[in-house]
């Protein structure tokens, strides 16, 4: 004779139910791909009126609400004695897949590259806490004339800049992708400054020899990150438990 199945306690079906929703959660995270970055910073250059750079990062919240954008709001300074650039047509690499701003293919900053601009650049503030594996990257486009080397280098304190790599820039190839990796001693903390520093330029002055577009910052959430939000996820699993078990009782009487 078949015995009769055994049922679990409709409470404790509820409960085992949610422990398992939120153990998949865990194992999505445990299993997530390292290559699913976050974008912290990214400059594009769009200007709303198409006539000059913007040096404001394109964000993902206020003031764009633009899907392909960063986390973090800020703005690139010039570095001296870097001073002269203006806009150029700009490309799609290094785009984000999600950015919504006008770019056919949209504005580039140009850098005039005479040996007196040599040594200047670029730079940014952004907090990095909370985020690892962290990389650095752009377009960039040089001309025979233009700079040929770019130099990463980073600040915790505004004061001491520490060199994070060296690049070449080859030149009249078109466009080309650079990506620098963030060291660690640039990552958790509260406000980096991150410069870059151009050299080589040996033009007259006449032409912006050098073209940078598209910059910006890839990083993982910490695994504190991923906790805190599994955390939520359990604390909503218990919620949930007990206003079902309300619900069976209520029904029940």
């Amino acid at each position: 004779m078949r015995k009769p199945k055994k049922f679990w306690p409709v409470r404790s079906r509820i409960f085992r139910c949610l422990l398992v929703l939120a153990g998949a959660f865990l194992l999505t995270a445990a299993l997530a791909p390292k290559s699913n970055a976050t974008v912290l910073v990214y400059f594009n250059f769009e200007h709303p009126s198409g006539t000059t750079p913007d040096f404001q990062s394109v964000t993902i919240g206020p003031p764009d609400n633009n899907p392909g954008g960063g986390l973090v709001l800020t703005t690139l300074q010039l570095v001296a004695p870097l001073a002269n650039v203006g806009n150029v047509a700009g490309t799609l690499l290094n785009r984000t897949p999600g950015d919504i701003d006008n770019a056919n293919p949209g504005i580039g900053l140009g850098m005039r590259t005479t040996p007196t601009d040599n040594l200047g650049g670029l730079q940014f503030h952004t907090p990095t806490t909370l985020f690892s594996n962290m990389s650095l990257s752009f377009a960039i486009d040089t001309a025979g004339n233009g700079f040929n080397s770019v130099q990463l280098l980073f600040s915790t304190n505004g004061v001491t800049f520490i060199p994070a790599g060296t690049s070449g820039i080859t030149a009249g190839g078109g466009f080309q992708l650079i990506t620098f990796a963030v060291p660690v001693g640039a990552q958790g903390q509260a406000d980096v400054i991150f410069r870059l520093v151009f050299n080589g330029g040996t033009s007259s002055g006449n032409n912006l020899q050098t073209v940078i577009d598209n910059i910006r910052i890839d990083g993982i959430p910490e695994p504190a990150t991923v906790a805190g939000g599994l955390l939520g996820v359990l604390g909503l699993c218990w919620h949930q438990r007990r206003r079902l078990i309300r619900s069976v009782r209520f029904r029940k009487a």
